[in-house]
């Protein structure tokens, strides 16, 4: 059957990336995901509060903006994907 989700991008690129790693497909990846948490349930646990420690930067460095960050991790994500998938293909 055929249905649309609507997602976080975030965790579409993280789903898809990580399906690419593995060598499966996201319609695979989406339906065990699927059957796990049916099966077995998602604990319902409150989250707790993680406090982070404060890293005081040069003065004169880079701001670090979040955007930053995503753009990082999005490459990071892509470059992984890119390698497994050309190594598969050995």
């Amino acid at each position: 059957m055929k249905t649309t989700l609507e997602i976080p991008d975030s965790l579409f690129r993280q789903a898809k990336a990580h399906a690419a790693l593995t060598g499966r497909k996201l319609k695979d990846l989406v339906a065990d995901g699927l059957r796990l948490v049916l099966t077995h349930g998602v604990a319902q646990t409150r989250p707790q509060r993680v406090e982070f420690p404060i890293i005081r930067a040069k003065q004169g460095a880079p701001v670090i903006t979040r955007r930053m960050v995503r753009k990082a991790e999005e490459q990071m994500w892509t470059e992984e994907a890119e390698h497994y998938a050309s190594s598969m293909r050995r």
